[in-house]
């Protein structure tokens, strides 16, 4: 999926690259039925990557979850290769009112240290496990949020 996320602020090619990868694989895990829990992805300066799915527990905690690995590993993940944390995006699903109505949604939050805040976006779907059938709509930007690192 190659949607642009720039469009949340003044990020970088890298950030864009890295939440467009993440939402494209969420979409397509959506489509074949399966939900992935809640996925962290960071990156260092040199745009090595490190995911983690985390759907052990509930999705608060798993959210939570994620949130502290964030913190915890801004120094980086050197048994991964990875340096100190530029960049993350933390992706689950949720929902949005729209209209006064609730619709299925996934849910983005992304940062990088050359911003001076982080940023969320929304991806409207239907149809999961639907295959082709499967439906999103372009990611629409949902706030800025207080940055993890």
């Amino acid at each position: 999926m190659a949607q642009d996320m720039q469009s949340a602020g003044n990020v970088s090619a890298e950030l864009d690259a890295m939440v467009c990868d993440l939402i494209g694989a969420f979409l397509d895990d959506l489509a074949a039925g399966e939900n992935p829990g809640v996925v962290v992805a960071i990156e260092d300066a040199a745009s090595n990557r490190y995911l983690a799915a985390l759907d052990e527990d509930g999705e608060e905690a798993c959210l939570e979850a994620a949130t502290n690995f964030i913190s915890e590993h801004k120094m980086g993940l050197k048994d991964e290769g990875l340096g100190r944390i530029a960049r993350y995006a933390i992706g689950y699903t949720g929902c949005v009112e729209i209209d006064g109505g609730y619709h299925d949604a996934l849910l983005v939050s992304f940062f990088e240290t050359t911003l001076e805040s982080g940023f969320s976006a929304y991806v409207l779907y239907e149809g999961m496990g639907a295959g082709d059938g499967f439906m999103w709509s372009d990611p629409e930007p949902a706030g800025e949020e207080t940055p993890l690192i």
